[in-house]
């Protein structure tokens, strides 16, 4: 079976800190969907035991691994990719990465597996900018003319 490698923070989590992180609207959707095709591999910043209760409360628990970067490392992005490198290099079939960094997104796309981009959406359903003025009747009518 293929696996899916997923960083926790930002598709799962909203914010980069498991102790007061949210989980996204679509963190449970997107995790059940995905694992009865894949085995889920969680890739996270945060310490081992923070990360396994946060998925755990948050009602993720079939993980065939959660992997934490360790000291070692400086950039989250850096150890992603070393990591996917790895799986790779140990003759794991990766079926799918997905992330919210597009240039960890590229760099393993280049190693010739698949990538999903989450983002962010930028305006709430119904939510309208306020920044537009409301343009005067008298130039709405102008343009009827």
């Amino acid at each position: 079976m293929n696996i899916c490698v997923v960083s926790v923070e930002g598709v799962l989590a909203l914010h980069p800190n498991l102790k007061e992180a949210q989980p996204t609207k679509w963190a449970r959707m997107l995790y059940d969907g995905l694992r009865t095709q894949y085995r889920m591999i969680a890739l996270t910043a945060n310490e081992q035991e923070i990360a396994r209760y946060w998925l755990h409360r948050e009602m993720l628990r079939d993980w065939a691994g959660v992997m934490t970067m360790p000291d070692a490392y400086t950039n989250f992005g850096d150890w992603k990719v070393k990591q996917v490198e790895e799986f790779l290099a140990e003759g794991w079939e990766v079926g799918m990465v997905i992330d919210t960094d597009e240039e960890v997104l590229e760099q393993i796309g280049q190693l010739g597996v698949m990538t999903m981009a989450l983002s962010y959406p930028h305006n709430r359903v119904g939510w309208r900018d306020t920044t537009p003025e409301v343009r005067p009747w008298t130039d709405v009518v102008s343009d009827l003319a």
